[in-house]
């Protein structure tokens, strides 16, 4: 179910999320995969940041699906961090470390990347280029509404 990924320490980022409560977590993660997705892209572009679990080895990677899990905000990724994850924490990469730094190395390997899981289900697995299409488009739309 896990396997370590290694990330280059100058990847690592300094986090600027926002508040989020217990209940808002539970719902959100109640949502079915398609509707956590398109948040994920949503909130992701916003931010400007995606987050991971990273254990002493790195990035921790689903062997079940051979993808790296990202979520919007570290109580998501938290919220997930049990049984084989149990000992990874949250961390985490601004998009453009993300999408310029990890993807390239994710795609070096065969990766692909599982956009919001939640404790129960693996979420939407897509391929690297179909999430870098779709942040792109959302970072796109959100200059144009914010320009």
């Amino acid at each position: 179910m896990l396997r370590p990924y290694r990330c280059p320490s100058e990847f690592l980022y300094s986090a600027m999320t926002w508040e989020i409560d217990e209940e808002e977590v539970r719902q959100t993660l109640a949502l079915p995969a398609g509707e956590r997705a398109a948040a994920f892209f949503q909130l992701a572009a916003d931010w400007e940041e995606a987050w991971g679990l990273k254990d002493s080895a790195g990035w921790i990677v689903s062997r079940d699906s051979e993808s790296l899990p990202l979520w919007p905000h570290s109580a998501f990724a938290e919220a997930c961090a049990r049984g084989a994850w149990e000992d990874a924490a949250p961390a985490a990469i601004s998009i453009d470390e993300l999408l310029e730094g990890l993807l390239p190395l994710l795609e070096e390997d065969g990766l692909r990347v599982a956009v919001f899981p939640a404790p129960d289900d693996a979420g939407t697995v897509l391929s690297l280029r179909e999430l870098r299409e779709r942040l792109e488009q959302e970072l796109e739309l959100g200059s144009h509404l914010s320009g």
